[in-house]
């Protein structure tokens, strides 16, 4: 199920879409409405209570619900922030399955959003259930510390996205700088007036650059020369990382782990949500730098990159990262086990 605005990012896959729900925007400018706040910034933690429960529940339910009554789902698949998911597994009566997006870094969070998630639920007739399984893909070493697995908990392989093989294959285009340096920012935090200046700073050294556009931006937005810098829309995490030495970006725990699935370091500057912790987590195992808000300047990125691609003691953690990773679970494993876990919950 996936908001209408983001359905052309699904059209390669070979998956079936259910378009409904609200997206990103939609949900920002309507708690900005509702509070004054704006939750991509230093918003308080109610007003990102209401981002992640009532506004989206109260933006999405009404369309995700008869969508899913029609289509008949066997099973819901939905990540620890998510609220619209839940609700609609519950009204629904089908099982349901978290899917985690790194370490238990917001525990605390996440159990404030389940107690605003309960009434909200209530308010519309449908109780809350817990999950019956947790679909984990932290790899041990990333775990916050005394973390203790859940109740249905699974440990799942984390892997970067590749294009499903049914697929016209599409490409990143080459590199000729080195070293080979990947800056990705997410779908929300690619604020070209930001990154222009880190941009023209990593070129300056002769690393070859290859850039995300994200979901708000295009190449023309970026005050940068075009002839050194590389852009690219939306390519599988798996292509966007060929090639690539080290990757700067946010900290979200997708771009993490695929890019350490790789054995790939990287230089993190979290912009909002969760992923100051996920990149404190990454900088606790070796594998990355951490560079606070504060700190994120140009000048601060470039010596990062270098510090990181100059002791081999980063590409090392890494790559003991991914022998971990590698030998959890596969998705198809953990899928199979689900489909037969689901038969033996059926009357």
């Amino acid at each position: 199920m996936v908001p209408r605005a983001y359905v052309h990012v699904f059209s390669e896959e070979d998956v079936e879409v259910l378009p409904a729900g609200a997206d990103n925007p939609t949900v920002i400018a309507e708690v900005m409405r509702r509070t004054g706040q704006d939750v991509r910034k230093d918003a308080i933690r109610e007003t990102m209570v209401e981002a992640f429960t009532t506004a989206r529940i109260d933006l999405s339910a009404d369309d995700c619900l008869p969508a899913a009554q029609e289509w008949r789902p066997d099973l819901i698949v939905h990540d620890p922030m998510d609220y619209v998911g839940p609700f609609v597994a519950a009204a629904c009566d089908v099982p349901v399955a978290v899917h985690t997006f790194g370490s238990d870094v917001s525990a605390d969070f996440i159990r404030a959003t389940i107690e605003r998630a309960v009434t909200d639920f209530e308010g519309r007739g449908v109780r809350w259930r817990p999950p019956n399984w947790v679909l984990d893909i932290c790899p041990p070493v990333l775990q916050v510390d005394g973390w203790q697995p859940p109740r249905g908990w699974l440990p799942l392989r984390p892997e970067a996205h590749r294009a499903p093989a049914t697929s016209a294959a599409r490409t990143a285009k080459p590199l000729t700088g080195l070293p080979r340096v990947l800056v990705t920012f997410g779908t929300l935090y690619t604020n070209p007036e930001v990154l222009s200046p880190l941009l023209r700073e990593l070129a300056a050294t002769g690393a070859g650059l290859r850039v995300t556009t994200g979901t708000t931006t295009s190449p023309d937005d970026f005050a940068v020369d075009h002839d050194l810098v590389t852009f690219e829309d939306f390519l599988p995490y798996d292509e966007l990382l060929k090639d690539i030495d080290v990757v700067v970006a946010h900290g979200g725990a997708g771009t993490n782990l695929g890019a350490l699935a790789a054995g790939i370091p990287l230089v993190l500057a979290p912009q909002g949500a969760d992923q100051g912790g996920q990149a404190e987590r990454a900088a606790a195992a070796g594998a990355a730098i951490l560079i606070p808000p504060e700190g994120f300047i140009p000048g601060a990125v470039t010596r990062a990159v270098a510090d990181v691609l100059g002791q081999p003691g980063y590409r090392t953690s890494a790559r003991k990262v991914a022998d971990q990773i590698a030998v959890m679970p596969s998705p198809a494993d953990v899928a199979a086990n689900l489909a037969s876990a689901l038969i033996d919950l059926s009357p």
